[in-house]
């Protein structure tokens, strides 16, 4: 018998980690094949993206690209990063690293998105933060750019400016960063399955599929029925 349930998948990610969308997108699939699973119907999974910075040192207002993975990489970091691109085109990803124009700090970005998740938006706007920075390449540093692709979910000019503008959710945003890395996670992607089962990296779809129907499995309470006493007092 199917039975509703409920999956809350935690994913410590950031916005300009490559990985992290590769990630993202084999999730996606296993949900999508577990749906039709012969084996287990899983009505409603909730994705919840928690904060995490590759590096917070970044200027607020970005630096070049191609300097910035020069001084950290090496003169060669194109070809190093030639693999991660044809990885990401078997997801579906045009990813260039050439062409990206700026390596930016995502904090302002983590604060949106912990806005957004309250709005019930996160996932959206989430996967239109990745978009428009490893597809589209855009500078996600800029105003207008954030005000454009915000307002596609219904933010109005003033909300957007103000939540950039302002310090709002700055501390939760760290406390989450904090409590993340003291649990033990240094690098990301990271998922968390009902705060009971992680795993780290860009997993193959099917080691998602296989740990999505262990837990719903886990999950899942046959009723028996038999003689009760009632709260009408029958029974007896």
């Amino acid at each position: 018998m199917n039975k509703e349930k409920i999956i809350r998948i935690d994913v410590v990610s950031d916005v300009v980690c490559p990985w992290c969308y590769i990630g993202k997108r084999r999730l996606e699939k296993a949900i999508e094949g577990t749906q039709v699973s012969d084996n287990v119907q899983v009505k409603d999974i909730e994705i919840i993206y928690r904060s995490y910075q590759l590096d917070p040192s970044v200027p607020k207002e970005g630096v070049d690209f191609q300097d910035y993975m020069k001084n950290r990489f090496g003169a060669g970091f194109i070809s190093k990063f030639h693999q991660v691109e044809q990885v990401a085109q078997t997801e579906g990803l045009g990813f260039d690293f050439a062409s990206l124009p700026k390596a930016i700090n995502t904090f302002t970005l983590h604060r949106i998105l912990t806005v957004a998740l309250q709005d019930g938006i996160q996932a959206e706007v989430k996967e239109a933060f990745m978009k428009a920075y490893f597809i589209d390449r855009q500078d996600l540093t800029q105003e207008n750019i954030l005000i454009e692709i915000l307002g596609k979910y219904g933010w109005l000019v003033e909300k957007t400016l103000e939540i950039i503008n302002s310090d709002i959710k700055t501390d939760e945003v760290k406390e989450e960063m904090n409590y993340y890395r003291q649990l033990g996670v240094t690098g990301v992607p990271f998922f968390i399955f009902n705060q009971k089962y992680a795993v780290s990296g860009a997993q193959p779809v099917e080691v998602f599929k296989e740990i999505l129907e262990k837990v719903s499995k886990e999950m899942e309470v046959e009723m028996i029925s038999g003689e009760v006493c009632d709260v009408d007092g029958g029974n007896y």
